[in-house]
């Protein structure tokens, strides 16, 4: 565990990715580097856990430095119908609902609601249309969830999950 001398809000890795947001200065090149670190650092299905103690103040900060270079380098009307991609946001929002409808399984589905997070949360698509959107998934995937959810016993939704106990202590009852 890393011991940080002014404390853990001001250390070492904070103060790296602070040097690397600011020279972010083309909003597609923000763009990219914002989706790379939620798939990477954020969800269940994130790619590496270095990042624990920081990722979600990193983010925000990464969020504010896409906020604003959408704000210096979009139109008035490329904020509301533009997402920082370059995508419109109703084909984004189209493509998604259709992949959700395609899925067979909930886990399925999970994977591809929290993808779309990953991607398209605001500031990288409007909010209207990102907003709009999650809600569409999350119906459909709460649909999926809810097929016999109560007749599943709790091993069998451990075991569907991959889910391993752990049993803290020496097993015995204390006197």
């Amino acid at each position: 565990m890393p011991t940080f001398e002014k404390g853990i809000h001001d250390n070492p890795t904070r103060q790296a990715w602070l040097k690397k947001i600011a020279a972010l200065q083309k909003l597609a090149d923000a763009t990219k580097v914002i989706q790379d670190f939620r798939v990477a650092n954020t969800s269940p299905f994130r790619t590496s856990n270095e990042l624990d103690l920081d990722y979600l103040w990193i983010e925000s900060k990464l969020e504010q430095r896409v906020a604003v270079l959408k704000a210096q380098q979009l139109s008035t009307t490329d904020l509301l119908y533009k997402a920082t991609t370059g995508e419109d946001p109703a084909q984004v929002e189209k493509h998604w609902v259709d992949r959700i409808n395609a899925a067979k399984t909930k886990y399925e589905a999970e994977k591809i609601h929290v993808e779309f997070r990953q991607l398209y949360k605001p500031p990288v698509l409007p909010v209207n249309v990102f907003l709009r959107t999650d809600a569409a998934l999350g119906s459909h995937l709460m649909e999926l969830r809810n097929e016999n959810y109560y007749g599943t016993s709790l091993e069998d939704l451990r075991k569907e999950r991959g889910v391993k106990v752990l049993h803290l202590g020496n097993g015995k009852a204390a006197a």
